[in-house]
């Protein structure tokens, strides 16, 4: 094993020492030995690693591969497709991956007999094949299958395959089994029935019947506090809908912890008898431990919820309230600025490329929409075609118009659109707008052409009489907006190798800008609707420091040329000098 390969458990070859085997490997043939080399040092390319960094371990390859997208490195998805399997052959060959057979290994004549029950179906085939080429290695009979078989086989997937999701597959085979189970049982198929594992163990809320009825009025007295709809509160402030919502599921997840901490939640009747020192402490430590005893970001909001209602509306002694401003300080996480995960989505807009295949995005996604063929009966776009054109026409309203979700989805056509001069205008009142700042966004000209045809060509085929909104859903409401979510974030990533949530087109949209123009954060302030400056500096301070420092360097560079050219005699550069104020409002200088 190479001493040089820190991040590898130490019994794993490198993918640089897999490759020294393969070419030494006479048992292959020279043509088959040189695409397997060439498919491990493409890998390394694409990882931006060197061979000896990379593990020869099907994990850390599937990690890995998971954030290669053939519009990023220009090739087809082919190729892609054929890199993973030739470095999957020379696991084989070297004896690395000895469970799993390859597509091409024949099956045993049992499994064939009930290849053939299932000729007639794709889908059938397609997931079953890997688990009939498994067992016909493995010497298991179709009628041996059992949950211990699917479980050994599961770990032949995490272990010795590629495949994105393994457990996602895995559930597919079992369920598809089971289908089959009973479709040819009458044909000879086994009686046999899988277990279909379900992969929830982060899920913890219980049901609403564990608590009594005590809490869960009081729990209702306090959102109703918090919503100032009681014309007798004393909340200067009431919460928005979303914001009632947040607390009222950091209870239920703080309800969650106490169960499990083996506390009757059905003897209790009030709210206040559970936010007391010691219940705290047991509630928060089932989070802690579970967090792998460190504190993270929900933690510490479920921690501020309960602080909330403990001191402040139950009018807490001296004594808990010094309790919980100690407890809050270690809980609560505050990370100033954007987030790690904020920052890697903006990180992709380094390069000018990917910016162009960004911008570009929804003009190819209409091009591609309008080739994906027509119904034969009405001659319009398929629904395919037609949810396609949708993504690219919510992509092309967050890249002009970076709003949040929620205000995107809610867009109607009768309130928030109108049209000057062919142009699309985007309003949307500041009651409606998360910080009470009305958003106002006129679309280009060509960006309004678009919307303007989808409205007229697509969206009737998408919506129900009588739906006002931009993105409908069902029964006269808007689209859904886990599904509107979902339709953005995976086509940005389908098409163009982009990860980014819709909120995260407002972070995009702070990066290009700055990048482009360092400093101009009043534009950012604007375009995002912050209320304050010192919000937009505190997020994105910092996010052009390369464009900043480009524009440094020009600078220093500027003047060594000048004084190349004094210290010759030459008369100096008649460039305008760096940055001049006067220059942008039209003054001499």
């Amino acid at each position: 094993m190479n001493d040089s390969n820190k991040f590898a458990d130490s019994k794993l070859l490198t993918l640089g020492e897999l490759r020294e085997q393969i070419i030494a490997n006479d048992e292959l043939s020279f043509p088959r030995r040189r695409e397997i080399a060439s498919a491990i040092k493409t890998a390394s390319v694409w990882f931006d690693l060197t061979l000896d960094m990379i593990p020869a371990s099907t994990k850390f390859l599937r990690a890995r591969f998971k954030h290669v997208h053939p519009a990023r490195i220009r090739v087809s998805n082919r190729r892609v497709q054929n890199v993973r399997s030739l470095i999957m052959a020379g696991f084989r060959a070297q004896g690395l991956n000895t469970r799993l057979a390859s597509y091409m290994t024949p099956m045993s004549s049992e499994w064939l007999a009930l290849w053939k029950l299932i000729e007639g179906s794709t889908y059938h085939r397609t997931e079953l094949s890997r688990l009939f080429r498994y067992c016909s290695k493995q010497g298991t009979k179709p009628i041996e299958v059992c949950d211990e078989v699917s479980a050994a086989y599961l770990v032949a997937l995490e272990e010795e395959a590629l495949i994105k999701k393994p457990r996602v597959r895995h559930q597919s085979v079992c369920r598809v089994w089971n289908q089959c189970s009973l479709l040819h049982f009458e044909k000879g198929w086994p009686d046999i029935q899988l277990s279909v594992p379900k992969y929830d163990g982060r899920l913890y809320r219980i049901d609403q019947s564990l608590v009594s009825e005590g809490i869960k009025s009081s729990l209702d007295g306090y959102l109703t506090y918090l919503a100032g709809s009681d014309p007798f509160s004393t909340n200067r402030k009431p919460f928005r809908p979303k914001s009632l919502e947040a607390v009222r599921g950091n209870f239920w997840r703080y309800f969650s912890a106490l169960h499990y901490q083996g506390i009757d939640l059905l003897v209790h009747d009030n709210l206040t008898e559970l936010v007391t020192e010691d219940m705290f402490k047991l509630g928060i430590k089932w989070f802690w431990d579970r967090n792998e005893n460190k504190t993270s970001k929900n933690i510490g909001e479920i921690a501020w919820t309960i602080r909330c209602f403990a001191v402040k509306h139950s009018h807490a002694d001296e004594k808990t309230v010094n309790f919980y401003a100690a407890a809050l300080k270690r809980l609560r996480v505050h990370h100033p600025g954007l987030s790690e995960k904020n920052h890697t989505a903006m990180a992709q807009f380094d390069s000018t490329e990917m910016i162009k295949n960004f911008a570009s995005l929804p003009l190819r996604l209409w091009g591609k929409a309008e080739t994906m063929g027509k119904t034969a009966t009405t001659r319009r776009l398929t629904k395919k075609s037609q949810l396609l054109i949708q993504a690219a026409v919510a992509i092309e309203i967050l890249t002009f118009a970076p709003m949040r979700l929620a205000n995107l989805q809610r867009l109607r056509i009768d309130e928030h659109i109108s049209w000057q001069d062919g142009c699309l205008r985007l309003n949307i009142p500041r009651e409606q707008v998360k910080n009470d700042q009305a958003l106002d966004f006129p679309i280009p000209s060509c960006a309004s052409k678009r919307i303007r045809k989808y409205i007229k060509d697509c969206r009737p085929s998408l919506a129900e009489p009588g739906n006002p909104y931009l993105f409908p859903g069902k029964m006269g409401n808007p689209k859904d907006s886990s599904c509107l979510r979902d339709q953005i974030h995976n086509t940005l990533w389908n098409e163009a190798g982009i990860r980014l949530t819709p909120h995260q087109f407002r972070h995009a949209a702070a990066k290009i800008l700055l990048d482009d123009k360092p400093g101009y954060y009043e534009v950012v302030r604007k375009v995002l609707g912050h209320k304050s400056l010192t919000t937009t500096y505190s997020h994105y301070a910092g996010a052009e420091t390369k464009a900043a420092i480009g524009l440094y360097d020009e600078v220093i560079i500027n003047h060594r040329q000048r004084s190349a050219f004094t210290d010759i005699g030459k008369k100096q550069s008649a460039e305008p000098p760096f940055m001049d104020p006067l220059q942008f409002f039209g003054g001499k200088r």
